[in-house]
């Protein structure tokens, strides 16, 4: 891929996904119940890391080739800068990709070694908790959860990369059952539901779109989906909802304001008051289920989004609709003896002699 293609890329790229997001958005916006809401935003992280393997893998539709009426000067001139812009581009888009993952290497690093420390708890009292929850709701991914101390200053969280944890402070384990069991059904709601591999999806996703700033609008708003899921399922569905809102506010007085997982109780203040602003909204039964289909509108949108790339490359070739593959898909193809049409490199060359063949000469 040359520096033009990949200023081609990525400027349709962060278009694609743009559109995506709001198709998202206006999904998630019609539909009430929070479970829902989720699979909204979870499509949507799957269909913009599908919109990236499709446009790096395989060819596009050139629906317009505007350069064909451009002069050939003008050609070489646009051909050059955005050789320039395209290298820079590429080269600040790396460096972004790599303190991402890097911060993201870094922090697995930090909370492994912070499970480690964390003293499992007692075995009466896994026992107990396990008493006080459904026995279903303790398996997550195929494996059993298990229960680990975790810091006051904290707050109860949950966490899982190869076994599924949920760390809850030594206070909590000594409070009313009732808070107890709210806590619990909270985090083993997160585990239950997958919500750490959805995380996973929404950090690979802005390791990739770090710069667009709908990414971090979309993952910010699935955060807080996630916990409208644990919210409701803490409650009972509303019928417990005041019971739970004393808890929460329980556990934000509790702790301070630090925070190590993405999936802890108590998060910030003010999204802890949007929380208990709904529960108590939907307490009123305004807020009716319309049951809307929204994983196959997100990916149909993400479909529909791949058909769209900007026309910048000036030596797009306006005798096919369809651009060539990708140097390493076509080379793949090609040793599995499947011909397919890649002519990139030639063809941009033997474009750039034609273009200065026909160029006037300055003196």
């Amino acid at each position: 891929m040359s520096a033009i293609q990949f200023l081609q890329w990525i400027a349709s790229y962060a278009i694609q996904s743009a559109l995506v997001i709001g198709v998202a958005a206006g999904l998630e916006r019609w539909s009430s119940a929070s479970t829902t809401k989720t699979r909204v935003w979870t499509a949507c992280f799957v269909s913009l890391l599908g919109l990236l393997a499709v446009g790096l893998l395989l060819p596009h539709l050139q629906l317009s080739s505007p350069w064909t009426t451009a002069s050939s000067a003008t050609v070489l001139a646009a051909a050059g800068a955005e050789k320039e812009l395209g290298t820079l581009v590429l080269w600040v888009w790396l460096f972004g990709v790599v303190v991402m993952v890097a911060r993201l290497a870094i922090h697995f690093v930090l909370v492994q070694w912070f499970i480690n420390r964390q003293p499992r708890v007692p075995t009466e009292v896994d026992r107990h908790l396990r008493e006080m929850v459904t026995p279903e709701t303790l398996v997550a991914a195929g494996k059993p959860v298990e229960f680990r101390i975790g810091p006051e200053e904290i707050g109860p969280f949950c966490y899982q990369f190869h076994r599924p944890h949920v760390f809850i402070p030594a206070s909590l384990l000594e409070s009313d059952s009732q808070e107890l069991r709210h806590v619990l059904e909270h985090e083993l709601t997160h585990l239950r539901t997958e919500h750490p591999l959805q995380l996973f999806l929404q950090k690979t996703t802005q390791c990739v779109l770090w710069f667009h700033p709908l990414v971090w609008v979309a993952s910010n708003r699935a955060n807080l989906i996630r916990e409208f899921v644990c919210d409701d399922a803490a409650s009972n569905g509303g019928a417990a909802t005041a019971a739970y809102l004393r808890t929460l506010l329980a556990i934000v007085e509790r702790q301070r304001q630090f925070k190590l997982s993405g999936l802890a109780l108590g998060r910030s203040v003010s999204e802890v008051r949007v929380r208990a602003a709904r529960l108590v909204a939907q307490h009123k039964g305004v807020s009716p289920d319309l049951r809307l289909p929204v994983v196959a509108p997100t990916m149909l949108a993400a479909l529909a989004a791949s058909l769209l790339w900007l026309p910048i490359d000036p030596f797009t070739s306006s005798r096919s609709i369809l651009s060539p593959w990708p140097t390493w898909s076509a080379a793949t193809l090609h040793a599995l003896d499947l011909p397919v049409r890649d002519f990139q490199t030639f063809h941009q060359r033997y474009r750039t002699h034609e273009l200065l063949e026909d160029a006037p000469l300055s003196r």
